[in-house]
């Protein structure tokens, strides 16, 4: 059964070196290679330290003390990975406390505060961006409100304008965090930044919200102390971390605002429709319209007898009927509408109705029809 694979990208290729490097020790050691042996420090350890003696046996020197230099260079090479590991995770500790802030703007406000509780920088300066200037939004400077207050006040009164050949321009442009040393004396610093905050050195990164850089991070540590990789790493992982909770709580936001106006609508249909409930139903006084003679109200009978609705079973409606006789009696329209309750364009809607199922032209056709059928002669 082979070892498993040592984790990580480049694990595979560890695993290789690891077994080429033991079968080598144990050739030297007068053993033979064992492929199917485990790859671990415990065993790599013991062929090192086998093969120390081998070397003090034959006369080489103590190799001990190379040991010893390896050792300390992989404890430092451990210490500097374990510091990383512990500066992103104080990160994302602390975007995690900012997730529970649901205002997008309280969340900005928070933001420096956060980022200088978390890591080593002491001081930082979070803008927004509009109209092509960064906007100072929240500041804090350890130690030191006042000058976090001050600092905020002069660049909210005029703002930093983001033009060529600035760095916080590339620096959004290309959407990437970098370190800025020297900043009193770069050329692509802006001269008002460094005289208001007293940086010499300093860490800058974008916060970009889906397509849009929203804002820029500025950071830096002690008066006179330089910044390294880990603390320009560090910054653009917040920065990034601070724009995903700031979208996160922005369309929490829009969801809340919608939900509430959708509310609001169906509380004004309720009542809408509650006042037409109780509202008294009035329905217009019907005008009693002259008709020809019939033995029946509203029935119209040919020489036979049989009454229209027989004659026109199955060809017209009942309502196409009410309004054919009205029409046959001379009415217009707007008396037709009166008499049934209807709106002007229902009546010329039947009307049509009519006139396309009788096969006629006109009015005048239609109740030349309407009495041929049932055997009555036109006036």
């Amino acid at each position: 059964m082979s070892p498993p694979p040592l984790p990580g990208a480049d694990g595979g290729q560890l695993r290789e070196r690891a077994l080429a490097a033991g079968a080598s020790a144990q050739l030297m050691l007068g053993a033979e290679p064992d492929p199917e042996a485990a790859i671990d420090p415990e065993r790599l350890r013991a062929l090192i330290e086998a093969l120390a003696e081998r070397l003090s046996e034959l006369g080489a020197g103590d190799p001990r003390g190379a040991v010893a230099h390896h050792d300390a260079a992989v404890e430092r090479l451990h210490a500097r990975f374990q510091g990383r590991f512990d500066a992103l995770g104080r990160v994302r500790a602390a975007i995690d406390a900012l997730r529970q802030i649901t205002a997008p703007a309280a969340m900005l406000a928070a933001a420096p505060v956060s980022l200088c509780g978390a890591t080593m920088l002491r001081a930082a300066l979070l803008s927004c961006i509009g109209g092509g200037r960064m906007v100072a939004e929240a500041a804090h400077f350890t130690g030191d409100p006042e000058r976090a207050a001050a600092v905020l006040g002069a660049l909210r009164a005029d703002p930093i304008a983001l033009e060529h050949p600035l760095i916080e321009t590339e620096l959004l442009r290309r959407r990437r965090a970098t370190i800025v040393d020297g900043a009193a004396v770069h050329p692509r610093v802006q001269p008002r930044l460094v005289a208001l905050t007293g940086w010499s050195s300093y860490a800058a990164a974008p916060i970009v919200v889906g397509s849009a850089v929203i804002g820029v991070l500025h950071a830096a540590r002690g008066p006179g102390e330089r910044l390294d990789v880990l603390d320009r790493d560090v910054l653009w992982e917040f920065a990034n971390g601070l724009a995903q909770a700031y979208e996160s709580a922005s369309l929490r936001r829009t969801l809340r605002d919608e939900r509430e106006q959708m509310r609001r609508f169906l509380e004004w249909i309720g009542a809408r429709s509650g006042e037409l409930t109780d509202a008294p139903v009035r329905l217009a006084t019907i005008q009693r319209l002259p008709r020809a003679p019939a033995p029946a109200v509203g029935v119209a009978l040919n020489s036979a007898g049989r009454d229209d609705r027989v004659v026109f079973e199955g060809l017209l409606t009942r309502r196409e009927l009410d309004v054919l006789r009205l029409v046959a009696d001379g009415h217009s329209n707007r008396a037709i509408a009166q008499a049934l309750v209807i709106s002007d364009g229902t009546v010329k809607f039947h009307v049509n109705g009519i006139l396309r199922k009788l096969r006629v032209a006109n009015r005048a056709e239609a109740v030349s029809r309407y009495l041929r059928l049932l055997g009555m002669s036109a006036p």
